[in-house]
């Protein structure tokens, strides 16, 4: 809905030992300028620090996420950007029978399963925040006007702190990562619905269901469907142990 996408999508692998594959989604900042080289920026240096990285998950997307903040913030200082380039960003690695999280900002990661959508990740938000501290209701913060003022972005400062999560993944769970301009107008129903289906179709008419709804920031969504979870090093090792046990 802007003149310009500040939003970036994402895939790739991962190096040894996690093996996975990487999704991300990236939301610049448009009053700052540059977002859409901010979110491009975060996005490249995930994805290819990732592919090098041969550490495990978690520290690969930790790690990744400090590679990023960092390029994104020098090139504000070197100058080769005039505005003070910041963006958010979600990540997923996926690894047999493991999936890895990695989150900053107010971009989102859902996962159904079983028919159950939850939202795996908390908005950096000063409306969040306030909920958290019990200042505000969630009526009231439906309509806050700090729903959209992040307290954590990427670009922002020189130390980033990002949240880190690892669940078991099972056979049929779909993920769906998506900038704040998509989750704005789509409710659980509507992603829910979507996420059933079509996984193409679903992206589909999710943005255009919140440009539909009067969206005035860019909207972007990325699902994922796990077909086949396998196990996890950790599963296969209680096994080893039974076994020689």
């Amino acid at each position: 809905m802007r003149p310009r996408n500040e939003d970036s999508l994402g895939r790739g692998r991962s190096g040894a030992p996690a093996a996975g594959h990487v999704f991300a989604v990236a939301d610049g900042l448009g009053a700052y300028g540059g977002g859409d080289v901010a979110s491009r920026m975060a996005i490249e240096a995930l994805l290819g620090h990732a592919a090098e990285a041969t550490d495990r998950a978690p520290r690969i997307l930790r790690s990744g996420f400090d590679r990023a903040n960092a390029a994104v913030f020098d090139a504000t200082l070197s100058g080769e950007h005039p505005a003070r380039m910041q963006t958010t960003m979600s990540a997923l690695l996926l690894e047999p029978g493991e999936a890895h999280l990695a989150h900053v900002g107010d971009s989102r990661v859902y996962r159904m399963r079983d028919g159950d959508l939850e939202l795996l990740t908390t908005d950096h938000t000063q409306v969040m925040e306030m909920l958290r501290l019990r200042m505000i209701s969630p009526e009231q913060a439906v309509d806050h006007p700090g729903r959209y003022a992040l307290t954590r972005s990427l670009g922002a400062e020189l130390i980033l702190r990002t949240d880190v999560r690892q669940d078991t993944l099972q056979d049929g769970d779909t993920f769906l990562l998506c900038s704040d301009g998509l989750w704005s107008k789509a409710g659980v129903e509507d992603l829910r619905r979507c996420l059933e289906g079509d996984l193409e179709a679903a992206c589909r008419e999710l943005v255009s269901l919140a440009i539909d709804r009067g969206s005035d920031d860019n909207a972007s969504a990325l699902a994922v469907r796990v077909l086949n979870a396998g196990e996890s090093r950790a599963q296969k090792g209680r096994w080893r142990r039974l076994f020689l046990s």
